[in-house]
């Protein structure tokens, strides 16, 4: 008679029921971690955009109806984890993580390689194209309103610079010893990227809105570059600014396809006045 086979373990008999061990409920969540994931989720959604200032500590937690030390508590961790930033004078900044670890590699190959600057232009391009079209969907009452308020300090903006130039052309930015109308090359280009980032808010795509936060020190240096070849190359920088107008009431009017029809032709206009191949 042969003889009898030890049995085998249970876990390599096939269909045999593994053995677990018990689970453990978490530990009850302290009131600075509600805090800390309340913070968190504000600033991933984008309620808590990139560079604005938070209130301070006692307004704060007046606000959420929690201590002062539990506040601060949550409040170091964030800081810990990047995601906001001490200020001087006190209080905290929302910080945008993202752009160390995207805009400044970017930029120093942008310094060293003319291709890279093509290449993200061309990025800004597509990205924009969509977020228009996003924006004129999706755009709430207090995202126009925002996009309003950009807008008209952009226009007005232009009409100071206008009227600094005092008519006399080619007296922009300090040429000739002349600094009139210098905020048309300085002032109106930041206020125009600024724009270009509300468009991008009122699409609330997070990756999106998240991602223009992070290139916006690009974009920004983008658009004065802009502005610079457009007065180099004689075209009115007055249809320029009439052109975020019209991208404006497609978005207001929640006209998509209009909506980007008038960013393309915006961009048709730089491409062809500027010499630069993709910028917005």
């Amino acid at each position: 008679m042969s003889s009898p086979t030890s049995a085998a373990p249970a876990s390599d008999i096939p269909g045999a029921v593994a053995s677990f061990v018990p689970v453990t409920p978490p530990p009850r969540l302290r009131l600075s971690d509600m805090v800390y994931e309340q913070l968190e989720t504000m600033v991933v959604e984008g309620r808590l955009a990139p560079g604005s200032a938070l209130p301070s500590e006692r307004d704060l937690a007046q606000q959420m109806g929690v201590s002062r030390p539990s506040l601060r508590e949550a409040l170091l961790r964030l800081e810990s984890r990047g995601l906001i930033v001490g200020r001087a004078g006190g209080g905290y900044l929302v910080a945008n993580a993202s752009q160390p670890l995207l805009a400044e590699p970017l930029s120093q190959l942008m310094s060293r390689h003319s291709k890279t600057v093509d290449d993200v232009l061309e990025m800004r391009e597509v990205l924009e194209a969509k977020a228009v079209e996003l924006a004129a969907e999706r755009a709430t009452p207090e995202d126009i309103a925002r996009l309003a308020q950009a807008l008209e300090a952009l226009e007005a903006a232009y009409a100071a610079g206008r009227d600094e130039r005092d008519g006399r052309d080619g007296l922009l930015d300090g040429q000739d010893g002349d600094t009139r109308g210098a905020s048309l090359l300085t002032r109106v280009p930041e206020l125009d990227a600024h724009f270009h980032l509300a468009l991008a808010e009122a699409t609330h795509n997070l990756v999106l809105v998240h991602l223009m936060h992070a290139i916006f020190e690009l974009l920004r240096g983008s658009v004065v570059d802009n502005y610079r070849a457009i007065v180099g190359h004689g075209a009115d920088l007055a249809e320029l600014i009439d052109q975020h107008r019209r991208i404006f009431n497609a978005v207001a009017s929640h006209d998509a396809a209009s909506a980007q029809r008038s960013l393309r032709e915006h961009l048709a206009f730089i491409r062809d006045n500027s010499g630069d191949a993709g910028a917005v």
